[in-house]
């Protein structure tokens, strides 16, 4: 885990004093060493965070020939693995650094190296014989990875406050994505606050080479592909994919331990981390003075079970008072989540501890664990009984009833498009109302709105693949947009700031690709997989093991006790 920054040009030299001064705005994602590198029309900076190989693993690194040099940010968790396989094709290796996977990796498969590596990970590679610079960022968007091509010069950093010390990158502000935050809470990726600046989407590569910029796709998540296998089978895959990731997670060459709020989540990831360690696991949770939110004796269930070595920290607000313009500095941008304050909390409690954690980010996306799924589902089942020429009518009846009634809000309702349906649900303004967030904005900001192209949400075509399957659907740009965007550049800033490498055993690009798998035709099987699911209540008993109950709409399952259990 670490912080890069770099440049690249056709013509100019690279200033070795502004890549240093970029560099070193990302000292506290970094703090334990520094890199440069320093070619023609080319400079690396590096901030380095020691996890894998503390003596050996500096970077910028190359090749032996110091024709390929490469910084990253993340970790390749197959690494073990994907160095066997190099070596069997004639590749040697002179440190024990996942890094050096990716340099070897590029040389014997080019890019399409960025498909063979488990991780999470933003990574730049020069390659000094074609003059070519590539940027790479993993499949769900763990790590951060923002650029801007100036002419013939293409600037990229870990933050957004590194590429602005580089003076030929303004700070004009976007006032789409101003917008959109003011819709989302976020500023969806490839927009960033700054017009100059964008960020890599995840799952893609950028390719800067005599002037000219290309991205492409590596990685695509696509629903629509069927799971052969029973209900049986499913289960047991289910639970064989996240063991492993957890136990691939777990390599480390520095202290490690896991984020436990109390939820399956988070439960099922310390479990399994549990069993594979060979000592006590440290457990770190926060817990509230309102009850209502304290989900901390769940934790402590967990946590007696397992017998591990139990961190509580107890949140209050001078806790938020104190430390809240920090961290909202930290994101370099306007960001709306109010839980980044806490993981900010519990990560520096944490760090005190152990250098690395594991979390149960992503579970909730891939495996249909927001309640407001089953919203969705209902609705959708109240929308089907109606024909496709009842949208009409009911958009010129929506003008005309008090929006504050019970049948002028299911007109209204009943007359959006699936994206404002979406939007009415995640918005922080009402989408349907322009003027509340109008009244917020300078003239200057609503005449550049009104003058743009309107743009929203990303992927709309989705809406329409997963007619059929509004859940789907929903978990589907949760899992593209709101998850990378929100939850993710929350933990990643929050957790970077102090120096903690937070990793997401659920985001293994197998689990992912496993849980949005639809069902083989005929099996009886509604959902993917038995569990997280939202399709009513849930209860959790406790005896040697957790065994979580969900109460389908024509009958109750148990979930495999495995997933917690002895």
């Amino acid at each position: 885990m670490c912080g890069f920054v770099g440049i690249a040009s056709s013509r100019r030299e690279v200033d070795p004093e502004l890549i240093k001064t970029m560099r070193d705005t990302l000292v506290h994602r970094g703090p334990d060493d520094a890199g440069l590198y320093i070619g023609e029309h080319a400079g690396l900076g590096f901030r380095r965070l020691s996890i894998l190989d503390l003596a050996h693993g500096a970077q910028p690194m190359s090749d032996e020939t110091e024709t390929v040099w490469v910084v990253f940010n993340g970790e390749i968790y197959n690494y073990v693995e994907l160095r066997r396989e190099l070596e069997a094709q004639g590749c040697s290796f002179r440190t024990q650094s996942d890094t050096e996977t990716i340099v070897q990796g590029y040389r014997v498969y080019g890019t399409d190296i960025f498909q063979k590596l488990n991780g999470m990970f933003a990574i730049a590679i020069w390659d000094r014989r074609q003059g070519r610079m590539i940027l790479a960022r993993d499949r769900s968007g763990e790590k951060p990875l923002h650029y801007c091509q100036h002419g013939d010069t293409l600037v990229f950093g870990s933050e957004l406050k590194a590429l602005l010390c580089h003076p030929e990158v303004t700070r004009e502000i976007d006032w789409q994505a101003f917008n959109l935050y003011f819709k989302l809470g976020y500023v969806p990726a490839p927009r960033t606050i700054y017009r100059s600046i964008r960020k890599l989407m995840p799952g893609h590569y950028l390719v800067f080479e005599r002037g000219t910029l290309t991205e492409q796709s590596y990685w695509m998540l696509d629903p629509s592909n069927r799971y052969k296998g029973d209900y049986k089978e499913a289960r047991e895959e289910c639970l064989s994919i996240l063991d492993d990731a957890v136990r691939i997670r777990m390599r480390s060459d520095v202290p490690l331990g896991g984020f436990l709020s109390g939820g399956v989540d988070s439960s099922a990831v310390v479990s399994l981390m549990a069993r594979s360690a060979n000592r006590p696991v440290k457990t770190f949770t926060v817990t509230f003075g309102e009850s209502e939110f304290n989900e901390s004796s769940y934790a402590r269930l967990v946590a007696e079970r397992w017998q591990t070595e139990h961190t509580e920290v107890n949140l209050t607000p001078d806790h938020f008072l104190e430390h809240v313009e920090a961290v909202l500095k930290n994101f370099d941008e306007p960001f709306g989540d109010s839980s980044a304050l806490a993981t900010y909390l519990v990560s520096k409690i944490t760090r005190q501890h152990v250098t690395v954690a594991l979390s149960g980010d992503g579970a909730d996306e891939i495996f249909g664990g927001y309640w407001n799924y089953a919203s969705a589902l209902k609705m959708a089942e109240k929308l089907r009984r109606f024909p496709a020429l009842a949208q009409p009518f009911a958009r010129l009846g929506a003008g005309v009833t008090n929006p504050r009634s019970k049948i002028g809000r299911w007109l209204r309702v009943l007359a959006m498009n699936e994206e404002d349906r979406y939007l009415r649900g995640v918005s922080l303004f009402n989408p349907q109302s322009k003027a509340n967030r109008q009244e917020l904005f300078s003239d200057e900001a609503n005449a550049s709105i009104q003058n743009e192209q309107q743009v929203s949400v990303r992927d709309q075509a989705m809406f329409r693949k997963f007619d059929e399957d509004p859940v789907k659907g929903l978990q589907y740009l949760d899992f593209m947009q709101y998850l990378p965007d929100d939850i993710l550049a929350k933990v990643d800033r929050t957790s970077m700031l102090v120096s903690l490498e937070a990793r997401a055993p659920f985001l293994d690009h197998r689990l992912v690709e496993f849980a949005f798998c639809r069902n083989k035709p005929g099996t009886g099987i509604k959902w993917d997989l038995p569990c997280l699911s939202a399709t009513g209540s849930a209860r959790v008993t406790w005896r040697n093991s957790m065994i979580v109950y969900f109460r389908l709409p024509w009958r109750d399952i148990s979930i495999s006790t495995r997933f917690i259990g002895t």
